[in-house]
């Protein structure tokens, strides 16, 4: 049923696609266009159709007025009568496609032209008759109208002219008429042809536009096609990138990058959780055996194994915290960086330092700048620092911190120093000691081997690095590097200049050196 439900929903997505929505807005947006160009481009014909038969019309009524108004050479009319005005104005006339002339006298036939494209009241016909009768029933004596009637299957634009002479009570009628019903069917069947026209044009948009958009959006079809296949265990999927710079392809490299993140994240979930089994696995069994042992009658036994307990319990709470403090590292807000006074960060993270163990704590340098930095990380990882000093050093040894700002090969940057006397640190083990639960040879202590990666993820928090400088027997220098602000950099240099201008001197690039003659020495304890 699910696999049924499954394939229902995967064929309504697949009948949804980006390709057939713009498909089908493209042919709709191309059908209104070519429907609205097609009614108003027809309207206009059929409007211009009118206009235009009605202009033959009214000129062949303007012929026959200038056959009344013509004169003989002594100025009289040259047609007396209206049966010989309408004879001269019938034999005259040259009826044009359509059209067809006659006179009416009396209320009977008269004349007409010898050639007309058709006869409008032939002889012998009932439907003449019937349309005779509509013509007189329209005329109106002294004036002309134009109206349209139907005959013989035609739609008919028709002029009724009175036709009058003086000293003549014959009543006389010009009649000529266009078969605008012909023509009109003549525009239908152009529209008809568009129409059909349109029709192809839209199929043969329609492939082609199926072909291109298919072509086009091939990478969304791969995208999809990869979703759909990456599984939690298998994240090595990528979509390929297509070639260009177009949108398509900005999505794509979008989607591996987000790809990438989250390989990287279930990577990280993977190796926390065996990180996680790993350390806590041997104080457990370490505290399962000790209880299975313990004689419960013999108070000193139970103690023992109380202490013992307690103390591996202790451990296993400070690989949790720093399991989660280095979990929490991969977070992008875990390091906020805010502009930070340097020397009064370098004051308060000694006074910290100084109450760590019984060491000749030394705050060797410190500097007058600004930097973009997380007080709170950066004091946590100099802390740590200290802390492995003194794990590493012997009681009444002297640890030095400095706090120096260098010209970097990118721009002004921020040296944190820890510097101990202790037992150093081999070249071999330098490259391994920044790795989960590394532990050295002679290591002391209990640490869980997360001191140095959580000082190494503040310091790529950062922006930065950590360096090492040691050696067996000559104590250990570590570094944490990281870049200043430019927009810190650029005031500490407007301060300088400002300084040295008012004090006469040049301008010099601040190192860092230290701020007393001999720096700060204290015992713990001293703040």
């Amino acid at each position: 049923m699910r696999t049924a439900e499954r394939g229902e929903r995967a064929g309504t997505a697949r009948g949804r696609t980006v390709r057939t929505r713009m498909l089908a807005t493209m042919l709709a947006f191309m059908a209104v266009g070519l429907a609205v160009t097609g009614v108003l481009t027809y309207a206009v014909q059929f409007r211009a159709l009118e206009q235009r038969v009605d202009a033959e019309l009214l000129q062949e009524y303007d012929e026959l007025d200038l056959i009344a108004q013509s004169t003989e050479d002594d100025g009289s009319l040259t047609h007396t009568t209206v049966d010989a005005l309408l004879l001269r104005a019938t034999e005259s006339a040259a009826p044009s496609d359509y059209e067809a002339v006659v006179a009416i006298i009396d209320g009977e036939r008269g004349y007409k032209p010898t050639q007309q494209d058709f006869e409008l009241l032939p002889e012998g016909s009932a439907e003449a008759e019937a349309l005779l009768e509509e013509i007189l029933a329209v005329h109106q004596p002294g004036g002309t109208v134009t109206v349209t009637m139907d005959a013989y299957g035609r739609e008919l634009r028709v002029l009724i002219a009175s036709v009058a002479v003086a000293d003549d009570d014959t009543e006389g009628i010009f009649v000529v008429a266009n078969d605008i019903g012909a023509q009109k069917r003549d525009i239908w069947r152009s529209a008809l042809t568009f129409a059909v026209l349109s029709m192809v044009t839209l199929l043969v948009a329609g492939w082609v536009g199926y072909v291109v958009t298919g072509r086009l959006l091939r990478p969304l079809e791969d995208l999809r096609v990869a979703t759909a296949q990456i599984t939690a265990a298998d994240l090595e999927r990528r979509v390929p990138v297509p070639a260009g710079k177009d949108d398509i392809a900005a999505l794509a490299q979008n989607f591996n990058r987000m790809l990438a993140r989250i390989q990287e994240g279930f990577a990280e979930q993977r190796r926390f959780m065996s990180d996680v089994g790993h350390e806590l696995r041997t104080p457990l069994t370490i505290v399962r055996g000790t209880l299975e042992t313990t004689d419960v009658e013999d108070p000193e036994d139970v103690r023992e194994s109380r202490d013992i307990a307690v103390d591996e319990l202790d451990r296993m709470g400070r690989v949790v915290g720093d399991l989660s403090e280095l979990a929490a590292s991969t977070r992008p807000d875990y390091v906020r960086r805010r502009p930070l006074e340097l020397e009064e960060f370098a004051r308060s993270a000694f006074a910290r330092l100084t109450h760590i163990a019984e060491r000749e704590w030394i705050l060797d340098r410190t500097v007058d700048a600004v930097a973009d930095a997380d007080e709170q990380r950066l004091t946590q990882a100099v802390v740590q620092l200290a802390a492995n000093a003194v794990r590493y050093s012997d009681e009444g040894s002297v640890i030095r911190m400095g706090v120096d700002r260098v010209s970097g090969p990118d721009g002004p940057e921020i040296h944190v120093s820890v510097q101990d006397e202790g037992v150093g640190i081999a070249i071999e083990d330098q490259r391994r000691i920044f790795e989960r639960f590394t532990r050295v040879d002679g290591d002391r202590g209990s640490g869980s081997g997360l001191g140095l990666p959580i000082v190494l993820a503040i310091a790529e928090g950062h922006g930065g690095v950590v360096r090492v400088l040691s050696a067996p027997g000559r104590g250990s220098t570590f570094t944490i590097v990281f870049p200043q602000s430019s927009t810190a950099s650029s005031a500490d240099d407007e301060a300088s200049d400002a300084a040295d201008d008012a004090s006469g001197r040049g301008t010099a690039g601040h190192t860092g050196g230290g701020r007393d003659g001999h720096g700060t020495r204290t015992g713990r304890g001293d703040g």
